[in-house]
């Protein structure tokens, strides 16, 4: 496989094809933002698993500039120089190359909350004033003034370019094998080489040549510093999917333009905050989205290139270099859901993988919380130490009652912790609401899940038990040591029946073909995930929809935790032409017609069907049961997921490992 096939990056061997991209791991590194015993841990698991290439989050060149750099690794500390050497080490073991990322800073897209006291009309410290190339509003508060930027003296930025090289000298003297310069997603670097950003009139703006002066400084620093023979990875936008942004022809000139200047190898991505689902791709981005853009600057320089995005499935990765469409592929949270992504392709076992889902809540929501960075499907990602799943000491039975998400991750759990282990399902097939969840055919990832599941219960020594609707009584009977409850949700009920002219069923009915639409005009009831995923799962049938929501159109899918899946659904239903009603909530049906309230006013909307997408409700009639009678306080009891508390497949699955890893702990 060319994925598995050495590769050359500059005067630096890899044994591989593949890298580990850059993710912010916050909560993961020790309080001064050292890589400590947690950071070891986790970066190491994913060399052992075997990637070729591992390029740990952004490094901050200097801390003169912005209070933010102080929550990142320090190269100009000697303690923090030497956790970079422990990592090298570690990482070497396992013929795998350290890169070092490093950043010129945020710039405008400073989170404020970094700032003391960021919510009030207090003028902000100086040293708390946020910069850029130029004047540019922060990205989080365009509306507020006090958090506009300065822009850098020409001294200033002059020696934060020299920084590059001090940076770069440090990364290799701790034993790292290259860096790469974060260049891309309107980051402060991106900031100074883009026009939107830059209206300088200095020696670092004023014409695209100018606005490479200070990308061009750095890369000259680190070959004076750290040597002409240490390789650089530079990792590009080429276009930013926003209005006056980088266009694509601009971005293909500026790869060419860094090849001339040195750079030994270009990871080509794309976008900006303004359009931060291409540079952070969601669920409802196609497989290899950013594909198209590294073949292009491929088509134009001699050096290697690195496509991002999208491509934790090992088919479209492989063919990304057997097309020759890139020279490497550089993975971020495919290798966040099974460090062992590259091992398994290597041993044939790619059906073994664990799938990314892309639903960002596991990784950046973590993170943005201020926990360790993690996985949805895999909780021990970020916990490698403190949640080790220790085995039984002796023989226990579990019981699981339930077929979806949660039940299967206890059943799993289960079986590593050594359980002898029974599930029973009440309906035909196991995989709960993931059935109707992957229908679309935008939730490619969550259909990938569900056939993960399925392989994996096949492979796993538990026996299953299909149509099995158990009671309390059956429970107690069956007598096992520990049960756990994973039963699920279910729809509220409609709130009203179907007429002559208007049919009304439910969303997951629709999914899941227990039930058709009838007619052409068709009005979905919630803005909620569920609501939206169904209008346009019918849109891209060429139905006619309507979507009414109780809330406003920019709050569509405010179920969804993630900003980046939430705002690229919003975006599809846009373009889509689906009307959107908001404030509106239907109140009953009449003749062809769907009478809905707004606004304190009643008003028909046509329509042949009626799709309702209401609230999920805990089943949890058994945990109730087992209450009353007495069970459920017993410590051998535990219920997990949808039937606690309706969340996320992350939830349900984090609930279900939480309370296996506990068990007689």
């Amino acid at each position: 496989m060319h994925l598995t096939k050495s590769g050359r990056i500059g005067a630096m061997e890899t044994k591989n094809r593949t890298l580990m991209a850059a993710m912010g791991i916050r909560g993961t590194t020790d309080e001064d933002g050292d890589w400590g015993e947690r950071t070891q841990a986790f970066y190491t698991a994913r060399a052992a698993g075997g990637v070729g290439i591992i390029i740990p989050e952004m490094v901050f060149v200097s801390r003169a500039l912005e209070p933010s750099a102080s929550t990142c690794i320090d190269l100009a500390s000697d303690a923090h120089l030497e956790s970079v050497r422990r990592l090298a080490d570690a990482l070497h073991g396992y013929d795998s190359r350290l890169c070092i990322q490093l950043t010129a800073g945020f710039g405008r897209v400073v989170p404020p909350f970094l700032s003391p006291q960021w919510w009030t009309d207090d003028p902000l410290p100086p040293e708390h004033q946020p910069i850029s190339a130029s004047v540019n509003n922060n990205h989080y508060l365009p509306d507020r003034r006090k958090f506009d930027t300065r822009p850098l003296t020409t001294e200033e930025a002059a020696a934060h370019a020299q920084a590059f090289g001090f940076a770069a000298r440090r990364a290799r003297e701790g034993g790292a094998d290259c860096v790469e310069l974060h260049g891309h997603e309107g980051y402060l670097l991106d900031q100074f080489m883009t026009e939107l950003w830059n209206r300088r009139d200095d020696r670092y703006g004023g014409s695209r040549e100018k606005r490479l002066t200070f990308a061009r400084e750095a890369i000259a620093a680190i070959k004076r510093d750290a040597g002409e023979d240490f390789p650089i990875i530079y990792r590009f936008g080429l276009t930013h999917y926003a209005p006056g942004g980088r266009e694509p022809e601009e971005g293909v000139w500026i790869e060419q333009e860094l090849e001339k200047m040195g750079v030994d190898a270009l990871h080509v991505d794309a976008g900006c905050y303004e359009s931060h689902w291409w540079p952070h791709p969601p669920q409802y981005q196609k497989p290899g989205c950013m594909v198209g853009l590294a073949e292009q600057v491929k088509q134009v320089v001699s050096i290697p290139v690195i496509a991002v995005g999208r491509l934790q499935d090992p088919e479209v990765a492989e063919s990304v270099l057997a097309q020759g469409r890139a020279d490497f592929v550089a993975l971020g949270r495919a290798l966040l859901a099974d460090p062992d992504w590259v091992n398994k392709i290597e041993e044939g076992r790619a059906d073994d993988i664990i799938p990314c889902i892309s639903c960002h809540e596991g990784c950046l929501q973590q993170m943005v919380e201020g926990h360790p960075t993690s996985c949805a499907l895999r909780p021990t990602t970020g916990h490698e130490i403190e949640w080790p799943m220790l085995p039984l000491e002796g023989k226990a039975s579990l019981l699981v009652v339930g077929g979806g998400p949660a039940g299967i991750e206890a059943a799993r759990a289960g079986v590593e912790r050594g359980f002898d282990v029974t599930l029973w399902e009440a309906g035909e097939r196991l995989g709960g609401h993931l059935w109707p969840a992957a229908e679309p055919d935008f939730k490619l990832d969550i259909a990938n899940y569900l056939n993960y599941l399925r392989r994996l219960e096949k492979k796993l020594p538990i026996e299953v038990v299909l149509n099995k609707r158990a009671s309390t009584q059956d429970i107690i009977d069956f007598g096992a040591d520990y049960v756990i409850l994973a039963t699920g949700a279910e729809m509220e009920a409609i709130p009203f029946a179907s007429s002559d002219s208007v049919k009304v069923l439910k969303a997951t009915d629709l999914l899941t073909g227990q039930a058709a639409i009838q007619g052409s005009a068709i009005v979905v009831m919630g803005g909620g995930l569920v609501g939206c995923e169904t209008a346009m799962y019918l849109a891209r049938k060429g139905e006619n929809v309507t979507l009414t929501t109780r809330r406003s159109a920019d709050e569509l899918g405010g179920d969804i935790k993630d900003r980046s899946n939430r705002k690229m659904l919003q975006q599809m239903i846009r373009d889509a032409n689906i009307h959107v009603m908001e404030h509106t909530v239907p109140v009953r049906i009449e003749q062809h017609r769907v009478i809905a309230e707004q606004d304190g006013k009643e008003l028909g909307i046509p329509a042949d069907s009626l799709v309702f997408a209401g609230r999920l409700i805990p089943r949890d009639r058994l945990q109730k049961e087992l209450e009353n009678a007495g069970g459920q306080n017993s410590s051998h009891f535990f219920s997990a997921g949808d039937c606690v508390k309706v969340g996320s497949i992350m939830t349900a699955v984090w609930d279900s490992f939480n309370a296996i890893r506990k068990i007689a702990a």
